[in-house]
């Protein structure tokens, strides 16, 4: 039965992820990346659609397969110009109001994700996220952004630099014209990461399929955070790594703009 709501989860997944090719897919125990993710967002009850915003390279038709095998709607778009294809895609499925995920976070807390939608609902903010602008007292990985379709619809017409093109949002939350909020919470967890970028972040992913096992579709941000406590020493790697790297590459690229 068709879930009533306005809401449409879009995630955006590549196979061509240039520290940890592959990562979105790679299995383990059954388990890969958008398989826990999916199943962890399908316990949410506010959603009316996940869909999967790939790429039409032919490296990608991986993940088109993976869609189809496991009955999950998929759109195909631009690689570098991930705002088209969000935008895109929110347009062929006629999404009113779209989360955007990155498949990187396959650890996603759903309940979270309910409390911004009922938020969403109850306020009338243009964008909603709980990490974005940072900085942010929620783990990396746990990123969630909710925004209107006529939101994404005026930034996919004037965001121009290449960092707003490629990271979707930015235009929404630093050209001041919408009415944009962040979620806060207490206590500050800022210091954790459970998104998988890199080899040693897809171990710890591993080893928390091998604690949870099928419960990982339901563990909650505290239970991980709980467990990664208790075990200290496998996420000593994460010491040096800084949170959105990636978004340095971008950034150069704006400077050719200003």
């Amino acid at each position: 039965m068709a879930k009533k709501s306005k809401f449409d989860v879009l995630i955006q997944a590549r196979i061509g992820s240039t520290r940890l090719p592959g990562k979105v897919l790679k299995n383990y125990k059954s388990k890969n990346l958008l398989k826990v993710l999916v199943n962890r967002l399908n316990k949410s009850q506010n959603i009316r659609k996940i869909i999967i915003c790939t790429t039409e390279l032919k490296q990608d038709e991986r993940i088109v397969g993976f869609c189809k095998r496991n009955n999950i709607n998929f759109f195909k778009g631009e690689n570098q110009d991930v705002l088209s294809r969000y935008y895109f895609a929110a347009k062929k499925f006629q999404s009113k109001i779209i989360v955007r995920i990155t498949s990187d976070c396959p650890f996603i807390d759903y309940r979270i994700l309910d409390k911004m939608i009922q938020k969403f609902k109850n306020n009338n903010f243009d964008y909603y996220a709980n990490t974005y602008p940072l900085p942010t007292k929620f783990p990396d990985g746990m990123d969630i952004e909710i925004f209107k379709y006529s939101t994404l619809k005026k930034t996919f017409e004037n965001a121009k630099l290449p960092s707003e093109r490629e990271h979707v949002t930015p235009y929404m939350f630093n050209s001041k014209k919408f009415k944009c909020k962040k979620m806060e919470i207490p206590k500050n967890y800022s210091k954790y990461r459970f998104c998988i970028d890199f080899k040693k972040d897809y171990l710890l992913f591993k080893k928390i399929i091998d604690e949870f096992k099928n419960n990982v579709y339901n563990i909650s941000m505290l239970d991980l955070i709980k467990y990664v406590n208790k075990n200290k020493k496998i996420i000593k790697y994460q010491k040096n790594i800084k949170r959105n790297s990636g978004w340095n590459k971008s950034l150069k690229k704006d400077e050719k703009y200003k």
